[in-house]
């Protein structure tokens, strides 16, 4: 087979089948982030938590394929899944495992801005961003691969993360004042549970 072959993006789509998935994947990923940026409007802080929702949900079409592929005896006794899957259920794990790395930055950069004092207000809109980015990524690393479009959405959220620590670290002190940083982790608790008790 040659390159342009195994390259063909329509010979793959037809292959697999995915037109379905790329259509209703693409559409709930417009809903959900037009439903998180206009209807919830949750704070930089409450779309850590709705990515880790998502980012903690995306094991499920992966590891139910392998079951139903292999059986669930197989899956539960650690045997190996020898069964053949279809190619999309290896880019679903891939996109998982993304998520799971980019969580991490997108967390850590929403937190540290959050505790040295940048106002939600400046950090919302990089938030939703990165939420958007990474529903489409998901979308765009489980189907067959469009030129570049998986790696756009991937460094767009970067960026989006990027612009979050580097707010934080402007407003930074110069020097780290430990009675501050506790003062505004005890803020930041009270007014989590002021919201849990609304």
């Amino acid at each position: 087979m040659s390159d342009d072959e195994e390259h063909n993006l329509w010979k793959i789509w037809e292959k697999e089948s995915m037109t379905p998935f790329f259509i209703i994947g693409n559409l709930i990923a417009t809903a959900l982030w037009v439903v998180m940026a206009f209807v919830v409007k949750p704070t930089a802080l409450g779309m850590v938590g709705v990515l880790g929702i998502f980012t903690g949900t995306q094991w499920m079409p992966y590891l139910i394929a392998y079951i139903v592929a292999n059986g669930l005896y197989k899956k539960l006794a650690y045997k190996p899944l020898t069964a053949e899957v279809g190619p999309w259920v290896k880019r679903a794990l891939t996109a998982h495992n993304n998520a799971m790395e980019n969580f991490m930055l997108f967390g850590i950069s929403v937190l540290f801005a959050l505790q040295v004092g940048v106002p939600d207000s400046e950090l919302i809109f990089w938030a939703h961003g990165y939420f958007f980015c990474r529903c489409y990524y998901y979308v765009f690393t489980v189907c067959p691969p469009i030129f570049m479009m998986k790696t756009a959405f991937w460094c767009m959220g970067w960026v989006c993360c990027t612009v979050i620590m580097f707010k934080g670290v402007l407003v930074m002190p110069h020097e780290f004042n430990t009675a501050d940083a506790a003062s505004n982790l005890a803020d930041l608790a009270e007014a989590l549970s002021s919201d849990d008790s609304a």
